[in-house]
Formats: C-alpha cells, structure tokens, sequence
C-alpha cells in the first residue's frame, strides 16, 4: 500500500501499490488526485501494534488512532505517570540515514521545549525495540480543523466571524511563542486540532523543517533537467518562497495561517478560491477581510511581520468593529426603556458545561450559547424596592428583616414567579443554566468563578462566616474575570431552567413550566465549598422564599448579523 495527499483538502489515504501512476478524484473534496509513481510505501506489520501491547517498557497500547504519511498513531497509557497519551509511530524511510535522524531528533528536541497552551506538548523522543522512532504527545479530545470545516461544507454554512477569529488568535498566539525558536512550515487545517471550549492546539512544530531539508538534498542529487521540485507538505498552503525553494523564516507561517483564516471564513481551499481573490461575506467586517488579506500577499516584505503584529492587528480590528455593534445595541435597548448599566456582556460560544463526577451535573457535554449581557450583582434590595415603588406589588418575605434588607444587600425572600415578574418589569429574564455557567465556569473551565484557588472568606461569603448576605460588592477577590460579583456565596440564584437531568434542560431555550422545581445555582452564605463550585446545581420548589435565596438578571442580546 502507498500513501496518497490530495494536494487540495490534504485528505491522506492508502491504495495499491499497482496503481501508481494513475488519477482519481478525492473521496472529500473531488479535486483531482495523481498517484505518483515510486511513491513511500507503509510497511504495515512494522507499523501495526495490538491492543494491550507494552512499547519501550513504559506504554500500553489501547486502540489505533490513525495513519498519515509520515506514519501511524496510537492512543496509549504511560504507566510511569497514568496518564493517556499520544504515540506518534514515524516511517523508517523517512529517516533512513544516520544524518536524517539526527536532525530529526534535534528538531523535536526543540519541538518539547515549547510549552504554551495553544501548542500540543511533546513528552518524551524514544525508540521501539525494533528500531523505530516514536514522539510520545499530549493526548487530544478534539477534531482537527480539516474535520470541522469539512462539517460546515456539508451542512453548507459559514462559520461564525466571532469563531473563526478566535481560532485565529489562538494559532497566532502559539506561531508568537515558538517563532523564538523554529518555524512551523507546514500550518494546514490538518495541523490545528479544535478542542472542547473552543480550545486550539497547533501540531507538529520541528517535523517539517527536517522532512523540508530531507527533500532538498534528494531533489539536489536526483535533480532533472526539468528541474523538477517537491512542495513539502500540502502545497495548497505553501508560501510563494516555499514553493520557489527559497528561504523561509516567521513571515511563512503567517502566509499559511492566512490562508487558513480565509477557508475558516469562507469554506474554500486556496485551490478552489485563489489567495489574490477577495472574500465577499455580508456579516464579516472589511476590516477584518483587510488585516487577513494583508497575510498573504506574495512578497513577504508586504506582509505582517511578525505573528504578534498579525494577532494585534486582526483583534482590533474584530474588537473594534464588535465594540460599535454593542455601543449601538446598547444605546437602542437603553432608548427602549431598559437600562443595561452595571450589566457585562459575553460574546457567546462553546464551552463545556456539566460535570461527569457528580450525577445531578452530569453528563459532560460541549454547548453553544448565544451573546448577553448578564447583571454585574444579585438584584439588591435598593433595586427591587423601585419596582415595589412602581409596580405596587406586596413586599418579599424578610422585607422588614433588619439582617436582610439593606440597600446594597441582596433581595432575598423571592419566589421564582416573583423573581421572573421583576425581569420583566426591567425588560430582561432570568438567566438560563447555560448563560449563567458560562459566566461562571468560562471558556477557561475554571473550578470556582475566580480560577482554581480554593474558597476563602476574601473570595466569598460561606460556611456561616458572616451569619447573613454581604452586600454585594465586598468579595472583590471572588469577581469573575470581567467582574462579576457573587457568582459563589452570598444567595443562591434563581434560574430559568426546570430542575431535571440535563438531558431534559440542557436546551437552549428551556421550557421554564417544565417541571415544579426550578434550577438554582452559586451556593448561599450557609453553603459549603462543594455548593460553590461553577458546575454545582439545586432545584427549589417554584413557591420556595428562603433568606438564602435571591437572584440576577440577563438581557439577550439580539445583535446585528453581520456582527454576531
């Protein structure tokens, strides 16, 4: 069997040795596929392993992950730390010379010294008893990018402006940190792997390098009187000064990443839609389509001149055109009679919500939610007297409870009818449990809404330690990163979710009369620490009002298309 690329997806398969020499089209994306003739052969018994099997004395086979062209991969146990990994098998004749497995193993020498968390980590460069070359890897749960956009074009939707870019930041952020070191030379889709919470990993640093240098040196001794040359890696994505032979330095990367920002936006390869082409999209600023252009014009000099000018220059220009987007909806909501003051806004996205090792949060699962703007602190007790004051509704238990109803106290006492009454009298509702999760918990999957520090009595009000609710802006150390208060301690907050397993709330728009408990969330002042983490979930009856209990708001933000 041989290894076939298609030059215009990069899909990798194995066919016959026999048909070499032939074309085809691509099982993925139809384009056009020649085998070459004298192609790399896999030897699949040498590169084969079973379920169970112990390499170099310290990993456990435990299933087949895949095959490329430069070899296989496996997912194993590391038995000396107990943690699963990934077991990169490379093909003898890739580095059939002492001199080629040298510079390989420098290579990925330097590739295990990048530590950064956009970039997979290298653990261990070893041998199997046989002689063959293995990386032992950071063990990724995610899809590669190749796989994710290849979803998009079947279902024939653009992926959102907000999620590309930030896949873009992210890859920039790892090309910043790396570029100190080595150059990538080979950014594709099949490189960057997409993980829960819509977390980026960039592949292979230092393999391509010597894989590049490797060629050089065959072409120069086989080298025809066509001149004939060989693109390492998938050409597609290849600079101008790759494709030419000429020296690559940092400004490489950034013409490849370039052209992967560009497919994210518009779900073409460089080969179905040319670099020079510009992209039409209604909903994705020209700005932004500006500052990507820039990254792959043809003379590297014209281009972002480092990874870190490229990263400032694509957020500002998303944060900019995003920033004028939200002032406007602010000031048209504010217009319309509800106030967004002490409110933040979250942009939205995929994170990972619930929790497996606990049953009333489980399952674990990867959800999307869509932009709002969320209260900064409970509802106070100041707030909730204007709407008494206008509205004429009956006073909350605990009104005239002196422990319980100072100005900047939260109001506690409320029903979840009488909590859901005041979100609409303030234009706004009540949080579902996907929102307030993903305001606690983040993208950053954070343990407790500050990070991972454990509870203490700087960071919230628990265990009983003031014996009432704090006002709601003591717990400075216990905000959010952008600044929400009390998301742990002080009063639980009623949501709009029916209590139940997720299976039956994890819906985007919840069905608030589906069941007679409703979800509660963050703890209270009498909680204990397992109550105040960003996972941990109650259900209250709808009529329960407890001086433990209170509430927030959350505005849904109906944001223009092209900016959402």
């Amino acid at each position: 069997m041989i290894v076939v690329r298609c030059t215009t997806c990069g899909l990798e398969i194995t066919v016959p040795s026999s048909v070499q020499g032939r074309t085809g089209n691509c099982l993925n994306c139809g384009g056009p596929i020649v085998v070459p003739s004298g192609a790399v052969s896999i030897d699949s018994a040498t590169l084969s392993f079973r379920e169970g099997e112990t390499i170099a004395s310290r990993y456990i086979i435990r299933s087949f992950i895949g095959r490329g062209g430069m070899g296989v991969v496996y997912l194993a146990e590391d038995i000396l730390v107990k943690e699963e990994v990934a077991l990169k098998f490379l093909r003898g004749d890739i580095l059939r010379t002492k001199k080629w497995r040298y510079m390989f193993l420098q290579e990925a020498q330097i590739a295990r010294r990048l530590r950064h968390d956009n970039i997979v980590a290298v653990h261990d460069i070893s041998y199997t008893t046989d002689g063959i070359l293995f990386l032992s890897m950071e063990y990724l749960k995610g899809k590669s990018l190749r796989d994710f956009l290849k979803e998009y074009r079947i279902a024939r939707k653009y992926l959102r402006p907000r999620l590309a870019i930030a896949i873009g930041l992210q890859v920039l952020s790892a090309l910043d940190y790396a570029h100190r070191l080595v150059v990538h030379r080979d950014i594709k889709p099949e490189n960057i792997m997409l993980l829960p919470n819509e977390q980026v990993k960039v592949l292979d640093f230092g393999v391509a390098k010597v894989l590049e240098e490797k060629e050089t040196e065959q072409q120069a001794l086989t080298r025809s009187t066509k001149h004939q040359r060989t693109v390492t890696g998938t050409e597609a994505y290849a600079a101008p000064e790759q494709q030419h032979a000429d020296s690559v330095d940092a400004r490489t990367d950034i013409y490849s990443l370039g052209l992967v920002l560009r497919e994210l936006l518009y779900l073409r390869t460089p080969y179905e839609y040319a670099p020079e082409l510009p992209i039409k999209r209604d909903d994705v600023p020209q700005e932004i389509l500006d500052v990507v252009a820039k990254s792959v014009l043809p003379d590297k000099k014209d281009r972002w001149q480092s990874a870190m000018d490229f990263f400032n220059a694509l957020k500002q220009a998303y944060d900019c055109a995003f920033t004028v987007a939200a002032r406007q909806h602010y000031e048209t909501v504010a217009a319309q009679g509800t106030s967004m003051e002490s409110m933040v806004f979250f942009s939205g996205g995929s994170f990972l919500m619930g929790n497996n090792k606990v049953f009333e949060e489980a399952p674990e699962a990867e959800v999307h939610v869509d932009p709002f703007w969320m209260d900064i602190h409970p509802v106070t007790v100041g707030e909730y007297k204007k709407f008494l004051d206008d509205v004429g509704a009956p006073e909350p238990r605990y009104w005239r409870d002196n422990q319980l109803n100072g100005a900047e106290q939260p109001v506690v006492g409320i029903s979840w009818e009488e909590a859901l009454t005041y979100a609409s009298w303030a234009g706004k509702s009540l949080p579902t449990e996907r929102q307030w999760e993903f305001a606690a918990r983040g993208q950053a999957n954070r343990k407790y809404p500050w990070g991972s520090l454990p509870p203490d009595a700087m960071r919230c009000n628990y265990r009983n330690n003031l014996g009432m609710p704090s006002i709601v802006s003591m717990h400075e150390d216990g905000q959010t990163p952008e600044g929400l208060f009390d998301m742990a301690g002080n009063v639980y907050e009623w949501l709009l979710d029916s209590f139940g397993p997720y299976t039956h709330t994890q819906q985007a728009q919840p069905d608030p009369d589906d069941g007679p408990r409703k979800v509660v969330r963050g703890g209270c002042y009498e909680s204990d620490i397992d109550e105040l983490t960003t996972t941990a979930r109650r259900g209250f009856f709808a009529n329960a009002r407890l001086r433990t209990l209170g509430f927030r708001c959350v505005y849904n933000a109906k944001q223009e298309k092209r900016h959402e």
